[in-house]
């Protein structure tokens, strides 16, 4: 709200009310012209990204995470806090073994993707605070999420990398972290 000095004399809104100018604008709180409100933080993502179980086996015990055989540019969408959920349709890379579990669950260190050796080359990768959870088969879960509710839902798999739902990061994270049949009957009962 603002006042012009000639609007009002009294000494107790304007007491320096003689050097101010007659009819300038007045402020009478510092901050009446700009907004106090903070800025709104980030929006967490979450991200289902794909790969072997033996892959993901060897990223979770070294703190990282690698996608779409170690490209960058995947990588540089998910952002430090994120949170990255595993899917492995097989144990072994290329194998049809029927494997199908979600394989870690965890979240985005800070930093940028960096440039890592490997047995075959390079590749790049971020740094994860992956949860202590057990693995998980899929089967059991489809009903459940929402991303297997659409008929075609594995055919988005093969990106390497889709976003996610919060509410399926959630419900996996709660699974992974305590029984199935007792997440389930929590939810039944919400």
């Amino acid at each position: 709200m603002t006042f012009k000095a000639s609007d009002r004399t009294d000494a107790a809104l304007f007491p320096r009310e003689d050097i101010i100018r007659q009819g300038a604008a007045v402020r009478l709180f510092p901050h009446a012209n700009t907004s106090s409100r903070r800025p709104e933080p980030e929006q967490r993502s979450y991200w289902l990204a794909v790969a072997s179980a033996e892959h993901v086996r060897i990223g979770r015990q070294h703190g990282f995470m690698q996608v779409n055989h170690g490209k960058r540019a995947p990588l540089k969408r998910i952002r430090p806090g994120d949170g990255i959920v595993y899917y492995s349709p097989s144990i072994k890379m290329g194998e049809k073994d029927g494997f199908q579990s979600f394989t870690a669950i965890g979240f985005v260190r800070e930093g940028e993707p960096y440039l890592a050796e490997m047995g075959c080359g390079k590749a790049y990768r971020k740094d994860v605070d992956w949860l202590d959870a057990p693995e998980q088969p899929l089967r059991p879960l489809l009903g459940w999420l929402d991303f297997t509710q659409d008929k075609n839902w594995g055919y988005k798999l093969r990106f390497g990398l889709v976003e996610f739902g919060q509410s399926d990061f959630e419900f996996l994270e709660e699974i992974l972290m305590s029984e199935l049949e007792v997440v389930k009957q929590r939810r039944l009962r919400a």
